[in-house]
């Protein structure tokens, strides 16, 4: 884990060296030990560049950046763990793998390959580095982008850096609150590449960006488009290759100098990412820490239909299994979304979303930090990879025809308590009916679309969404209602895995914060590539969805695991604390109402009246109206409270 940053005078003028200096003082959460910095007195180098190193692996206690090649023509800062380095070092001759950092392979990929390097490398990664011979800096983000990078562009000068608030440090990046990202992330259709700061943009996942003193483009190199078909023999070949790919992206994330740990659900994705690591760390000696939020002690409270509150049997049972893994179940008590939420604004420079998981979440945090755990694995994207559903491949079976083969697979879920009925319409009758006629089929039955901040459950201002154009912008980018109910298989996956450009700024956040670095091996691009490359029979079976993870599992985690099909309620709790916050919304609620930008950009006058109307007892019907619509309104607001009283 590494802080980086960056500054090119594109019009040759020499960098000062105090510019790196402000860059680095404000990336001091990001690494430990005195900074790095290149710096050449020589305006033959119109460049500055800087580093803070945390050491997370063994590997970074080698590190010594900015890296200078031996021909002094090359310069590198990288925030790296790449995975492929024994492939990298058979490949590029670079002798004993085990005395080189993490840098040093980025290096020596750049100059056998050069802008080809990045689609070379495995792992996660953002860099910088200048090539004197080009005279460019080349800057570049993972394929999933699970590494940040932001930047500021002018015609005479690009900054790049870890955080945003490293880039404001510089006099001409002059901070002014972007009001249409505002709106975007307001319904969740907000792009990868912009943030809150005009004229601060974010290098998206899989891109690369080359600077001269001429020119500036950025380019992708790689999406998550299946590339290939994967056809094998069998269904033990596929899950045997599965396994392979799989097993090989959770062995490449733990590598940790320290104890590795998880946090862990009940649910198949958390559950498969802790039960191989647990495999791989039990042949080398080494323990699991997995991490459990679950309600406070003495919750009764209710999910909604579906969902489970508590799924601490399913975690205990999945350590009983085995013998090298331990369980510290997590309890929010006490804590509130908005506790914290002005120092998550000063590191991240952006709002949170969903921050009604900040409690547990900042908990879970807390104990690994106050453990010495570097490292914690999760499985959030695998909805979209190793436990895909596999229900929207049904329409694609009647798009080809296949009647019989349609007509077992409804009447083996019939079987198994599903309802055909609604899975037929849903999944095949409604994606394929035109869309003029579905637009038609409603004018007549009078019925009008749900406006955009009705169906997100956002407390944005109509007028506002109006403004910006959020329904033809949603059309344009596919994720209106819809888009997102006709997509294919693969199109939703694309859509899931691309959704949130700004998803991994969180966890780089938390990294800042705690010290502790998230690592998710089902976006692991190998993994990503295999689950998008075989066919669709291989996830729904015979009535059976995540028909390849269940058998992937079936002797790795409990019975009870393998085969659920409810899933667990993140903050289950939810209205408990929540009803202790009543007070500090309305005061929140109060000083937003003085402010003519919160005024412009949310619904104040709903959001009173989910104040005035609060319910005696909030339940599982409440939580659209409440922990989403008020909330993630209130913590907009208070970032943009918060952004006027920082950049006045």
């Amino acid at each position: 884990m590494s802080g980086i940053c960056g500054l090119l005078h594109r019009d040759d003028r020499p960098v000062p060296r105090e510019s790196i200096h402000r860059m680095l003082d404000a990336l001091e959460a990001w690494g430990e030990g005195d900074p790095g910095t290149w710096v050449p007195e020589s305006s033959d180098a119109p460049v500055g560049l800087g580093c803070r190193v945390m050491q997370v692996t063994p590997e970074d206690a080698l590190e010594r950046q900015p890296l200078v090649s031996r021909d002094k023509q090359l310069v590198l800062i990288a925030d790296a763990r790449i995975d492929n380095r024994a492939q990298l070092a058979a490949e590029l001759g670079l002798g004993n793998i085990g005395d080189l950092p993490d840098s040093a392979c980025i290096l020596a990929a750049y100059e056998a390959w050069g802008d080809a390097a990045p689609e070379r490398l495995l792992g996660d990664f953002a860099f910088a580095l200048w090539d004197g011979r080009r005279r460019a800096l080349i800057c570049a983000r993972d394929h999933m982008g699970q590494r940040v990078l932001f930047y500021h562009a002018t015609p005479t000068t690009l900054a790049v850096a870890s955080s945003i608030p490293a880039l404001l440090t510089l006099p001409h990046v002059v901070p002014k609150l972007n009001e249409q990202k505002v709106a975007e992330f307001l319904v969740s259709i907000q792009e990868a590449g912009t943030t809150f700061y005009q004229g601060v943009r974010r290098l998206p996942p899989g891109h690369i960006l080359v600077a001269t003193t001429d020119t500036l483009t950025v380019h992708q190199y790689w999406s998550p488009e299946p590339r290939k078909r994967i056809v094998l023999g069998s269904d033990r070949e596929y899950e045997e290759a599965f396994l392979e790919v799989f097993g090989a992206a959770v062995g490449a994330r733990l590598r940790s100098s320290g104890q590795v740990g998880i946090m862990l659900s009940g649910g198949l994705d958390s559950s498969a990412v802790a039960a191989v690591a647990a495999e791989r760390l039990r042949a080398e000696g080494r323990r699991l820490a997995a991490f459990h939020a679950a309600p406070r002690l003495g919750f009764q409270g209710k999910a909604q239909s579906g969902w489970i509150p508590d799924e601490s049997d399913d975690v205990h049972a999945i350590a009983a299994m085995h013998e090298n893994f331990d369980v510290t179940v997590c309890r929010p008590d006490g804590r509130t979304p908005l506790d914290q939420i002005d120092a998550h604004f000063a590191c991240l420079g952006a709002p949170i979303r969903n921050a009604s998981n900040l409690p547990w979440v900042e908990a879970i945090q807390e104990q690994a930090r106050d453990r010495g755990i570097r490292v914690l694995l999760n499985g959030q994207k695998g909805n979209a990879t190793i436990s895909f559903s596999g229900l929207r491949t049904l329409r694609e079976t009647a798009v080809r025809l296949r009647w019989r083969q349609l007509y077992r697979e409804l009447r083996a879920a019939s079987a198994r308590g599903k309802r055909p009925v609604e899975m037929l319409k849903h999944q095949v009758v409604l994606p394929l009916v035109p869309r003029v006629l579905l637009k038609g089929y409603g004018r007549l039955r009078g019925s009008r679309p749900e406006p955009i901040w009705s169906r997100m459950c956002s407390g944005i201002n109509p007028a506002f969404a109006e403004e910006w154009k959020l329904e033809e912008l949603a059309r344009e980018r596919g994720r209106d209602a819809m888009t997102y109910m006709r997509a294919s298989a693969t199109e939703y996956r694309v859509q899931v895995l691309t959704a949130t450009g700004d998803g991994p700024d969180i966890p780089h956040t938390f990294r800042a914060r705690y010290g502790v670095e998230g690592r998710d091996p089902t976006v692991d691009v190998r993994v990503v590539e295999f689950c998008l490359a075989i066919p669709g029979s291989q996830y729904l079976r015979e009535g059976q969805d995540r028909w390849l993870i269940r058998r992937a599992m079936a002797s790795r985690l409990p019975e009870r695991v393998v085969r659920r099909t409810t899933r667990g309620a993140q903050s289950a709790d939810w209205s408990e604390w929540f009803g202790t916050m009543r007070g500090e919304i309305d005061a929140e609620l109060t000083r937003l109402e003085r402010s003519d930008t919160a005024q412009r950009c949310l619904d104040l006058p709903r959001l009173r009246e989910l104040v005035n109307q609060w319910p005696s007892v909030l339940g599982p019907e409440h939580q659209g109206d409440y922990a989403l619509t008020l909330l993630n309104a209130i913590v907009m607001g208070r970032f943009i409270r918060w952004f006027e009283e920082r950049y006045p």
